[in-house]
């Protein structure tokens, strides 16, 4: 419970420290903007002032009267002029831009105040003309892509920044999760391996002290030993499924050619009496000839057996179980199928992980310590292959194994 509080201090340290991480990037970037905005409209003003000088100095009657808005004979050519200025005094002060201009005597509001609002420059020739009033309008249509270009190497480093710092607490969030996850699972499995070795070593215990009292009764005697030879062999399976994670993942030894076919065959034999006892069914279908791969110290049967072994254990009634094997990108399919309890959707992200159980309502009501699936991946992995799960609750499971030919 203390480490659980200690995480959750931790988290909520970190998300405050995140959050006021991000406010500060998010607020740097916006002053950065606003200083970019600031600096490309102070660059426009001087860009209209000097146009403003360049066209008094160009002024005469014609381009008076074409200013104020009077029939011109040239208005034309004079409107080109008061183009060029414009566009060279933009050049001059690093403004390479498309624009629009106008010459216009109506007044408009004030721009808007944020950031990427429409923004419209004006610059009065009032004293150059005879008549007042009279306004020289520019408008840019890219302004903000060029104000966003001007500092997109900063901006893009900003983006980054808070994107990493996402990720970051994300994965950390992940990583706690999981660790949690793992803790509450390695509980769960040293309070099943307790209870799995506690019943048989009372088991023995009474067996023995039965023995001690009844040494002149031989035929109890023999019944008492058998208890005992019972019992040790289900403490010896418990300790052979624990001791089976403990290996290295590094397969030393050599590796031997199996026919799988014949590996599949047997294990039915040997699974068909507990189905039939349950009243159900174990069909295999080959749908290929080739089952010749790569093995080493029959682990493959192990893992067909786990699967095997689950189904029946995890039936709802009578238990319909399918073998079935084909051949795909010369990789052997292996697909094992039941109609038993299914698995949770929420579940089936966790069932290979060390220690998980899925829950089946009594925590013992199914015998296991949650290391078998996770010792199926393990082997297959190790056989440069790779299983997948399908399932849906109360309906069934389908493992799907693929392993590479010989």
């Amino acid at each position: 419970m203390g480490k659980n509080k200690k995480y959750y201090g931790l988290s909520i340290a970190t998300f405050i420290g995140l959050a006021l991480l991000l406010f500060i990037q998010i607020n740097y970037i916006v002053k950065a903007a606003r200083l970019e905005e600031k600096n490309f409209n102070h660059r426009v003003v001087m860009a209209l002032k000097d146009a403003r000088d360049e066209i008094g100095n160009r002024l005469c009657p014609e381009m008076d009267r074409f200013l104020c808005g009077n029939n011109c004979i040239n208005a034309k050519r004079k409107s080109a002029e008061v183009d060029s200025i414009i566009h060279s005094q933009l050049e001059i002060y690093n403004l390479p831009l498309n624009y629009t201009f106008a010459i216009t005597d109506t007044i408009i509001g004030p721009n808007s105040a944020l950031i990427w609002g429409p923004k419209c420059y004006q610059q009065t020739l009032n004293g150059l003309l005879e008549r007042e009033g009279i306004r020289l309008r520019l408008q840019f249509p890219d302004r903000n892509r060029f104000i966003l270009a001007q500092m997109s190497g900063l901006f893009i480093m900003s983006v980054l920044i808070i994107f990493f710092l996402v990720a970051s607490f994300i994965i950390l969030l992940r990583m706690m999760k999981r660790e949690q996850l793992l803790m509450t699972h390695l509980r769960e499995f040293v309070n099943n391996m307790l209870h799995e070795f506690q019943t048989p070593l009372a088991n023995i215990r009474l067996a023995a002290n039965l023995i001690i009292k009844k040494k002149s009764d031989k035929e109890k005697t023999s019944d008492y030993a058998q208890v005992v030879l019972n019992e040790y062999e289900r403490m010896q399976s418990h300790v052979e499924n624990i001791l089976k994670l403990s290996c290295e993942s590094t397969v030393e030894g050599e590796w031997d050619v199996v026919d799988l076919k014949q590996v599949i065959e047997e294990l039915v034999k040997s699974f068909t009496y507990r189905v039939e006892e349950a009243g159900g069914e174990l069909k295999v279908n080959f749908k290929t000839d080739n089952h010749t791969l790569e093995s080493y110290n029959g682990r493959l049967s192990l893992v067909l057996s786990n699967l095997l072994d689950n189904a029946i254990k995890y039936r709802s009634d009578t238990p319909n179980i399918s073998v079935e094997t084909s051949e795909w990108n010369n990789l052997l399919q292996i697909k094992v199928k039941d109609n038993g309890i299914g698995i949770p959707a929420k579940e089936l992200p966790y069932i290979f992980d060390q220690y998980y159980r899925v829950s089946t309502g009594d925590v013992h009501d199914v015998k296991g310590f949650g290391l078998g699936l996770t010792f199926v991946k393990k082997v297959i992995e190790e056989h440069n292959g790779r299983i997948t799960v399908e399932s849906e609750e109360g309906k069934g499971t389908c493992f799907t194994i693929l392993l590479p030919l010989k």
